[in-house]
């Protein structure tokens, strides 16, 4: 909000916003209800504070810590100052750090389990950019691939 009110928001050219927040409660049992992850990374897409996986690979000290943690691990706001107007170098450190650590006390079976659940997610979205892929040399037409993202 401080961003959008200092003019320095820069707004998606090819993103279309929908008609309805992504952002709301699966189920939508409550109309005022937002998951908060799902939330944050919005705002942090918004300001250009969402950082990528390339960028988490590059620029960590410790690539897969971060990667893991990003993946894994929830919404925490030191993730959303690695980069952007906020940015605070000392930000890494707690993520590649406190925030694995977190991460791994929750136990192997809980990290499985996600783990297994990314990985499966990972899966079928390649299958799906194979599909769009395969799709658009048949028709013709460029593929929509990451389309939300430009």
């Amino acid at each position: 909000w401080l961003e959008k009110l200092k003019g320095s928001l820069k707004s998606p050219t090819t993103y279309q916003r929908p008609s309805t927040p992504s952002y709301m409660v699966l189920g939508h049992k409550y109309p005022y209800g937002v998951d908060y992850g799902n939330y944050m990374h919005r705002v942090a897409e918004d300001i250009g504070s969402a950082p990528s996986l390339s960028m988490l690979w590059r620029c960590s000290k410790h690539p897969f810590r971060s990667l893991y943690t990003y993946c894994q691990g929830q919404a925490y706001i030191g993730l959303f100052r690695l980069q952007g107007p906020y940015t605070s170098k000392s930000c890494w450190h707690v993520f590649d750090n406190e925030l694995w650590e977190v991460c791994l006390d929750r136990g192997w079976a809980e990290n499985f389990g996600l783990a297994s659940i990314t990985g499966l997610s990972l899966i079928m979205n390649l299958a799906v950019c194979g599909l769009e892929a395969a799709f658009s040399l048949v028709t013709l037409r460029p593929p929509r691939l990451f389309g939300r993202y430009g």
